[in-house]
């Protein structure tokens, strides 16, 4: 049997793990694997919002020797094709070593249900793990096939889940109103 690779969220506390299989990932306010239409995030009227945090990992089971060195990458296009302007889709990133956070780590997205979350990097209520970084994270939209970001360089030789990718949106006074289409991120991974 080949391997099997499934993206997962982590939600709550201590943290509760979803299949994304067959769903849609959305940006929110609020910690919620599938909020639907419910805590969209808002445009503000200065400064900037955020969407709260999301988590995600790959989870590979089945038959393969070994399995390293996990990217992340996308079109480079979400802020044109989301209308954030000066806005962006932001990604966790490590000073050194890879950029993934390991599950260990996981913190619980927070903030008021319904209002903007305090960002990646916001220097008090920041994700813990990136908050303190020099660069604590980038434009997403800098991630390509060309340069894609490394996560987790492994190895693994048996079922794993890999340190997960944390993904904020930064929502400026200028972004265009209204739902987003769908876009993807794609994993790419060494497998022997």
């Amino acid at each position: 049997m080949a391997e099997t690779a499934t993206i997962k969220e982590i939600n709550g506390s201590p943290g509760t793990k979803t299949s994304l299989a067959g769903k849609v990932a959305r940006f929110c306010f609020a910690d919620a694997v599938e909020p639907g239409l419910t805590y969209p995030c808002k445009i503000p009227s200065s400064g900037f919002n955020y969407a709260w945090a999301k988590t995600h990992f790959l989870s590979i089971t089945g038959d393969f020797n070994q399995v390293r060195d996990i990217y992340v990458y996308g079109d480079g296009n979400f802020a044109v094709d989301w209308g954030l302007d000066t806005g962006m889709v932001r990604i966790g990133k490590r000073d050194s070593g890879d950029n993934g956070l390991p599950l260990a780590s996981y913190a619980q997205a927070t903030g008021t249900p319904g209002e903007s979350g305090p960002g990646i990097d916001h220097p008090v209520n920041g994700h813990p793990y990136y908050k303190n970084q020099n660069i604590p994270c980038i434009n997403f939209d800098l991630c390509t096939a060309q340069s894609p970001l490394l996560i987790d360089s492994g190895p693994y030789t048996d079922d794993f889940e890999s340190n997960a990718w944390v993904l904020d949106v930064k929502i400026p006074p200028t972004a265009v109103y209204g739902a987003k289409s769908p876009k993807s991120i794609t994993v790419v991974y060494n497998i022997f």
